[in-house]
Order: structure tokens, then C-alpha cells, then sequence
């Protein structure tokens, strides 16, 4: 008897659980279908606010009694001009209601990524077995070299007949490197492992002595480089924790990917 009335109590509070979270899910339901603002008789729900607000909290930035009328200036804007493209006619234009259908399409595929995402479970053996990989492929050396990136292979030998002649690569580099990134340090990089070299520039590398620099251009899809070899240094690896993050992303992505290519190889394509 006793236990009957237990299993009887314990339905009446699963019962209550269960109705309390449909009725809180049916508040946001109904709180974010209000208007947050309404123009010219049209209702911009406050599920288009929630939207806009999280995009602009989520950037960082403070959220205020300012930022919440910014969202609802911009809704009354956007409301105003959309009105205005419907009594042109604009939403009946074929390239329009593609551009509606892609966008829709679009979120739909995002937001799927986002849940399957959040359900993938990454244990730490394999987070350790893709830090083993990762630090693998970055190799036991880091390399410090002058880069210097000219567009022609005529100028790129007129510039080693110079540096042949004695002229400094640093000096060269300011004056005819087209690389933004280290052409006002005279060609100078970071500390970069082998593996985040354009492939024709790390076959060379290896070969180069410190000090010395290439006596023949070396061509990539950027153009032709020529390069120095400041110094080398064995590479230390970041401990584990620090690139749990990034680890755990590239097998959950890694996860995805293979998710879809399931689908892909399951779906009828024409």
C-alpha cells in the first residue's frame, strides 16, 4: 500500500514538473511574439529584438537602455523599408525570393550544425590523440627568416644580384616587398613552424644555412619570394590544456563533416 502511494506521489510530481516547463516554454513563446515595436500597423515581434540584442551582446557590447533603442530604431527603419519594397512590387522579383529562400535556408543549416555540435561528446583520449597529431605535423624546429615578395621573376633576380652584391635584404624588403606583413620590418617574420610555410617555401628552408639566402626565386601562387634564414630554435609544444579548446573544436568539426558526408552519400542527388 504504501509503496503504491509513493509511485502515486511520485507521478503527481513528474506531472507538475512536466507542465511547469510546457507552461514556462509557452510564456517565452508568448513574450517573444509580443511587439516590440509596431509600424504603421505591422508588429515587429520581440523574438526580431532577441535576435539583434544577443547578436550585439554576444560582440561584446554592454547592454543598455542606448542599445535597446538602437535595436528598436533599426527595426522601425528596416519595417518602414521593407513596407516600402512590397508596394514596389520588389518581394515578387525572382533573384529577391531566391535571396529570401537562401537566407532561410541558410539559418536552417546553421542552426542544425549548432545542435548537432552541442550534442557531440569528445572524450580526453581523443583530445590527446589529436594533440599528438597536431604537434607531429608542426615539427622539432622553428624558423626566423626574412621574406621578401616581388611579383615578377625579372625583379626578384635583379634583387639577389644585388643582395649578391652586398646589399642588405632588410633594406631591400622596405623598399620592394609587396608581403603588408613584413615589409616595414624589412622582411622579418615570427617564430614559424614548418608546417604554416607555403609548401615551396618549406622544400626550400631545410636547405638554407644561417645567414645565407636563396640564389634562385622561389615561386608560390603569390608570386616569387626570395628568403633568408635568420635563425633556427627547436620548437617547444603548448601543453595540452592550453589547445584543449582548439583540439576539441577540430574533432567536432571533424565530427560534422562526417555527419554530412553521411547524409550526402544517403541523399538522391540529381
Amino acid at each position: 500500500m504504501k509503496h503504491n502511494t509513493l509511485n502515486q506521489v511520485a507521478a503527481v510530481l513528474l506531472c507538475m514538473v512536466t507542465t511547469n516547463v510546457l507552461a514556462a516554454e509557452d510564456d517565452v513563446k508568448t513574450q517573444l511574439a509580443k511587439p516590440y515595436v509596431t509600424v504603421n500597423g505591422v508588429a515587429q515581434p520581440s523574438a526580431r529584438a532577441e535576435i539583434m540584442l544577443r547578436e550585439q551582446l554576444g560582440r561584446g557590447v554592454s547592454d543598455s537602455k542606448e542599445l535597446r533603442d538602437g535595436v528598436r530604431d533599426l527595426l522601425i527603419n528596416q519595417s518602414l523599408m521593407e513596407q516600402e519594397a512590397r508596394k514596389a512590387g520588389l518581394d515578387k522579383a525572382p533573384l529577391v525570393q531566391a535571396q529570401i529562400d537562401l537566407a532561410q535556408q541558410n539559418i536552417l543549416a546553421q542552426t542544425w550544425q549548432q545542435k548537432v555540435l552541442s550534442e557531440v561528446t569528445i572524450m580526453d583520449d581523443e583530445i590527446k590523440a589529436e594533440y599528438d597529431k597536431q604537434i607531429a605535423r608542426l615539427g622539432d624546429k622553428e624558423y626566423l627568416i626574412r621574406h621578401l615578395l616581388v611579383a615578377d621573376e625579372s625583379i626578384a633576380k635583379l634583387l639577389i644580384e644585388k643582395l649578391q652584391s652586398g646589399s642588405k635584404m632588410a633594406d631591400l624588403a622596405k623598399d620592394y616587398s609587396r608581403d603588408a606583413t613584413t615589409k616595414d620590418k624589412g622582411g622579418l617574420t615570427d617564430w614559424t613552424s614548418m608546417v604554416n610555410f607555403l609548401p615551396p617555401i618549406a622544400d626550400v628552408l631545410p636547405k638554407l644555412t644561417k645567414g645565407k639566402f636563396t640564389q634562385q626565386a622561389v615561386q608560390s601562387n603569390l608570386g616569387w619570394h626570395i628568403l633568408q634564414l635568420e635563425d633556427t630554435r627547436p620548437f617547444k609544444a603548448p601543453a595540452l590544456e592550453t589547445l584543449k579548446p582548439q583540439l576539441t573544436q577540430i574533432i567536432a568539426r571533424r565530427m560534422l563533416e562526417a555527419r554530412l558526408l553521411k547524409l550526402k552519400n544517403a541523399a538522391k542527388i540529381q
